[in-house]
């Protein structure tokens, strides 16, 4: 029984939740900046299909209380000279949940410094290998 316990309670803490993507401006539309592309479904982790370790993004995200916020959109996560709103097609941090403000594209991944090979970037983890 403990066992299970464990098990259940790791499961959780290691599962990205897809309903956050719903609450973030285009979060079912995040690109694969990696060269498999497609949508990054975990938008706040490192690994895209799943949950794993928080990105610099899910780090932001689950400090507001995985809220969409002014301060939010404003800030650059990943540390590549784009907010998460520039990045995430909100440039003037006015999307909220429901509101259906008009959006512009993803320009990036609020999580990961890209493009990789940029000078700001030349640190970040390989996280194309492991997707």
């Amino acid at each position: 029984m403990y066992k299970l316990i464990v098990f259940a309670v790791l499961l959780e803490v290691c599962s990205a939740f897809p309903s956050f993507r719903g609450r973030i401006p285009n979060g079912f539309n995040v690109t694969n900046p990696c060269p498999s592309g497609g949508v990054w479904q975990a938008v706040g982790h490192f690994n895209s299909t799943a949950g794993g370790e928080t990105n610099p993004f899910g780090d932001d995200f689950a400090s507001t209380g995985y809220t969409w916020t002014e301060s939010l959109c404003k800030t650059d996560s990943d540390l590549d000279g784009l907010t998460n709103g520039e990045e995430l097609g909100d440039p003037q941090c006015t999307w909220r949940v429901g509101n259906n403000v008009a959006l512009n594209d993803p320009k990036g991944h609020p999580g990961l410094c890209e493009p990789f090979s940029a000078p700001a970037c030349k640190n970040q983890r390989d996280v194309c290998k492991d997707n």
